[in-house]
């Protein structure tokens, strides 16, 4: 049984072929868009370089959900200086397909029910492709541009499904899932208004310094001379 997803701001962002395909069997689902006035280029390159320091208090979020994994010695500290996307990468997330500047979908597995969730590493999308352990889900997202129709003007959208691996891990995942669904909407939110206030900085470009306002004063000599019009 699908949970159909909720598309904040507009449900006029289009779907990606690529991550049907991709995340055919999920059980769960969400999506989320913004608009942002700048280009794909632009806007990936800000995906790239966005920090948790962009989104603070997702961040703060995020501690306190990983902070028992983190004391547990599970999860190590996460440095909020570092790009996002790295974190990510550095985390056991795989890219499944990279078609920049216009979507990346990527992959990972854990016990994402728990609170330890005990995130799985893969050499290659072949052997995540091949996991299946029934205690588990897949997460999949996609980030991707695509246009309003608008000149100027993208959707910036963040795409995720879970296929739960088993009758089992679906029940217990879909426990999870009414507690976390708002949390991991907010968090969503947070990061694509920091990829857009990034894009929409770059696109406008370094502002031109102001202008002072020049003080004109009158020499002693420019105050004595006779001018047309004088009154003697």
């Amino acid at each position: 049984k699908e949970r159909g997803p909720l598309m904040t701001h507009s449900s006029a962002a289009p779907a990606s072929p690529a991550f049907e395909d991709i995340i055919r069997g999920a059980q769960f689902r969400d999506r989320i868009a913004v608009l942002v006035k700048a280009s794909p280029e632009t806007t990936f390159q800000a995906l790239h370089e966005v920090t948790l320091r962009d989104m603070k208090f997702a961040w703060l979020l995020g501690e306190l959900r990983y902070l028992p994994s983190r004391l547990a010695g599970h999860m190590p500290v996460a440095d909020s200086s570092r790009p996002f996307m790295n974190t990510l990468i550095e985390g056991g997330t795989l890219i499944l397909r990279d078609d920049t500047p216009r979507e990346v979908i990527t992959g990972s597995a854990a016990q994402l029910h728990r609170v330890h969730q005990a995130p799985q590493r893969f050499v290659n999308r072949a052997a995540f492709e091949a996991f299946d352990d029934p205690d588990h889900e897949k997460l999949f997202m996609s980030v991707r541009v695509a246009p309003t129709g608008r000149p100027g003007e993208h959707w910036l959208v963040l795409e995720h499904a879970t296929h739960a691996l088993s009758p089992l891990a679906e029940r217990k995942f879909a426990r999870y899932w009414r507690a976390i669904k708002p949390m991991g909407a907010f968090v969503t939110r947070q990061l694509l208004r920091a990829v857009r206030r990034r894009a929409e900085r770059a696109a406008v470009g370094p502002l031109a310094p102001r202008r002072p306002w020049l003080s004109v004063h009158a020499t002693a000599n420019e105050r004595a001379r006779v001018l047309p019009g004088d009154v003697r």
